[in-house]
């Protein structure tokens, strides 16, 4: 099963114009963009409601903005006052939702997980956030609510767009997605509302005059990966709204990272694979402690001559020390191609994802996607599952007695030898 948390995406609509007027009065209801000031094709950055009913776009060089609107008030950005408010807006919603993301000024992701006994289901916990920063900080919200923050991200930008077409002011709005229902939410939006997809896929998606979510999501992972490479997976999951990425507040950073200066640089291949697979151990029990696992290891090695080299292999969700190991140790192999002693090693984890979903069955397509919500468990998941209770209990006895009070077997053909 798919790991599924309440998740809002908050969304404070045209923020940095409103945010201007609230500093200063006399801007309200007046045509306004924000741009940089003194370039020579400056662009608009942000534009208000007034500003976009004139014809002008995000984007529009600020010379024809002004030419389509003559009353256009020019206004250069001020950082400091969008992070007074940004700060302002967090601390209302810090009230209500126990782990917070900002995503840029004022946008942030909330997990708002074990909240109901307080504020109640996830749609009372954003009408609640949302008028406590109307009515505490002035600004209006749009929150989109589902089970990620792809989706999540998406029902917030719909949200905003559903007022505008209905010809009111953007104000407090928001739209929540149940569970089971993403991908059918997904399919008729515009694959432009797909947060970070990347400009070379939205080219390409349009040269196969592919427009909506759901026209994406029908086509095979083989063929959207014959066309996008590996991308075509990702890409595939995203249409079907599945993102396994956790709410991440600023204190836990992306990505886990160990280092180790040998005391005596060293080419003996056994003390180096005691030294990477401690490190493996010691990145794993961070990530288990969080409930996390990674999908990007990076081993960096630096020679007793300060030459550096690098690899980064892409894995699937890993968490446990013998997979860790495993992958560590596959790097190396292929990261170490010199016979010069080795100085430090480091190791490097990212594309964190919460533990317990299983890319690997949204490789197989939209059936097995499906089939990943109500299929009884797998040999696979029982095996994973088993070793997870296993990684658990010596996770248990490290803490208590230290890494002494775990001695690790040596294979020998087929042989484990105590």
């Amino acid at each position: 099963m798919l790991a599924s948390k309440p998740v809002l995406f908050l969304d404070p609509p045209e923020f940095r114009i409103r945010v201007e007027s609230l500093a200063a009065p006399r801007l309200r209801e007046r045509p306004i963009v924000v741009a940089a000031p003194g370039a020579e094709r400056a662009t608009v950055l942000a534009l208000s409601s007034e500003a976009r009913a004139a014809g002008i776009a995000r984007g529009t060089e600020v010379r024809l903005a002004q030419k389509i609107c003559p009353d256009l008030v020019v206004l250069p950005p001020n950082p400091e006052l969008y992070a007074r408010a940004s700060r302002a807006l967090h601390a209302v919603i810090a009230r209500f939702a126990p782990i917070i993301e900002p995503r840029g000024w004022g946008h942030a992701f909330c997990d708002i997980s074990g909240t109901e006994r307080l504020f109640g289901p996830p749609v009372d916990v954003a009408w609640k956030m949302s008028r406590a920063v109307h009515e505490e900080v002035r600004l209006p919200l749009a929150i989109g609510i589902a089970g990620n923050k792809l989706v999540s991200e998406v029902a917030a930008e719909v949200a905003k767009a559903v007022r505008r077409s209905g010809g009111q002011a953007v104000g407090d709005y928001l739209i929540p997605v149940e569970r089971g229902e993403e991908a059918k939410f997904l399919a008729p939006n515009h694959v432009d509302l797909l947060p970070d997809l990347a400009q070379k896929l939205r080219d390409r998606l349009d040269e196969y005059q592919l427009e909506r979510i759901g026209q994406v999501a029908e086509i095979p992972v083989p063929d959207l990966c014959a066309v996008f490479g590996a991308r075509g997976r990702s890409l595939h999951a995203a249409t079907l709204g599945i993102d396994p990425r956790p709410v991440l507040p600023p204190t836990v950073k992306a990505e886990f990272r160990v280092e180790h200066t040998l005391a005596t640089d060293t080419n003996d291949r056994g003390e180096l694979d005691r030294l990477i697979v401690a490190l493996a151990d010691t990145l794993g029990r961070r990530l288990r402690r969080r409930n996390l696992a990674t999908r990007r290891l990076r081993l960096l090695i630096t020679y007793t001559d300060w030459m550096e080299t690098a690899r980064t292999m892409s894995v699937p969700s890993l968490q446990l020390d013998t997979d860790l190991r495993a992958a560590v140790r596959a790097a190396f192999a292929l990261a170490v191609t010199r016979t010069v002693a080795i100085r430090t090693v480091g190791l490097v984890v990212d594309g964190l994802v919460e533990a317990g979903v299983q890319l690997e069955l949204w490789e197989a397509g939209q059936a097995a996607t499906e089939a990943a919500y109500t299929s009884s468990e797998s040999e696979s998941a029982a095996r994973k599952r088993r070793s997870g209770g296993q990684q658990a209990a010596i996770d248990r006895i490290t803490r208590r007695w230290g890494g002494g009070g775990i001695r690790r077997g040596a294979v020998a053909g087929s042989l484990q030898v105590a």
